[in-house]
């Protein structure tokens, strides 16, 4: 009946929570403005293991005298009762109509939770046992019939479940990029959706799906969340769908197939991080431009072994700047040379499939 879900985050310092039931505070003529809440005033430690917490807790108003458990001493010692008593932190049995207490209890003020909490404050720590509301399998199965009207997709996810998840890992960061690397039936884009609407997050998804059902059920089924469906509101939103082209390198080899712009393309984004679809190659179908203050060449040929030589450059290397970055598949200029003239080489494919891992 029951399955693990195994999650992990990179960092120690990622906190997974969801948002908690809320503290009770209260309001009281004798602190205007300062909300308070009260919890036990002792702790799990024993008398043995606190000797300066065993002691008897005496109420200045009307002497009442309140003995240590020995089992389960003051979280406060009898040298620091005053202090907590003077700053208002201690609160005796009558000192409030509306409170049951049979012994002392601590205050604790709403500002000072807020001030230590930060942006987690009102949350609690996700835990390991998922509530009933991530739903079921057959829950995930339902929603595939009423978005197409038929079960065309074997087990999907309830998108509850991936909500739920989402939630926790974004709950303080709700501009988050979410990648779903096995898209499926597209279940990880509907959840985020659904959350987005419900807390106005402007998380963004990517999806990856090899399967042919990419397009008619995976991005179909994002379409309809978006537009709404079988009497379900829609949840606004777009996205892009794209088909991947030819793979640039094949078994540690330039792919021969590809177009030589898409590998123009790529060679400049990897270079200079920005894309370029237009390259001007007619004075020199070699140099794919300049980019901070350095010139960039690609020395390729298809069926030919290409080296950088001083015949390359004194062929095609016509325009002056500050360094080069050449592309060959080998090289015979000295080192001494290249460092004088700012002259760095980049082996094909090697260094091309370097940049790619």
């Amino acid at each position: 009946d029951c399955e693990w879900i195994l999650c992990y985050a990179k960092s120690d310092l990622f906190q997974g929570a969801v948002q908690g039931k809320g503290r009770k505070y209260f309001e009281t003529p004798d602190f205007p403005g300062r909300p308070w809440r009260f919890h036990d005033l002792s702790t799990q430690r024993t008398a043995a293991e606190r000797p300066n917490s065993d002691f008897t807790i005496v109420n200045p108003k009307d002497g009442s005298k309140y003995p240590a458990n020995p089992l389960r001493t003051w979280a406060i010692t009898q040298d620091t009762f005053k202090e907590y008593y003077d700053a208002g932190r201690i609160i005796f049995p009558g000192d409030y109509d509306f409170m049951k207490i049979s012994k002392p209890v601590l205050r604790y003020w709403k500002d000072d939770d807020m001030r230590k909490a930060g942006q987690s404050f009102g949350t609690i720590a996700a835990s390991t046992y998922l509530p009933a509301e991530v739903g079921m399998s057959q829950d995930g199965t339902k929603e595939i019939v009423k978005i197409f009207g038929d079960k065309r997709f074997n087990f999907p996810k309830p998108s509850s479940l991936i909500q739920y998840l989402i939630n926790i890992a974004t709950f303080s960061s709700p501009d988050s990029i979410i990648l779903d690397s096995f898209a499926g039936s597209g279940t990880t884009a509907h959840a985020v959706l659904n959350l987005n609407k419900l807390d106005n997050g402007n998380r963004k998804f990517i999806l990856i799906e090899l399967e042919d059902y990419a397009e008619s059920i995976t991005a179909e089924r994002v379409k309809r969340v978006m537009q709404g469906y079988n009497n379900i509101e829609g949840t606004g939103g777009s996205f892009d769908f794209y088909e991947v082209g030819e793979p640039i390198m094949i078994n540690g080899e330039l792919n021969k197939n590809l177009d030589i712009k898409d590998i123009y393309k790529y060679i400049w984004q990897a270079e200079t991080g920005e894309i370029k679809d237009n390259f001007d190659l007619s004075a020199n179908k070699y140099y794919l431009g300049e980019y901070d203050s350095t010139a960039i060449y690609f020395y390729y040929e298809p069926d030919n072994i290409t080296c950088l030589n001083y015949e390359f450059l004194e062929q095609h290397i016509k325009h002056k700047s500050a360094g080069y970055i050449i592309y060959a598949y080998t090289c015979t200029l000295g080192g001494e040379f290249m460092s004088k003239n700012n002259i760095e080489f980049k082996k094909i494919p090697r260094d091309i499939k370097k940049i790619l891992e």
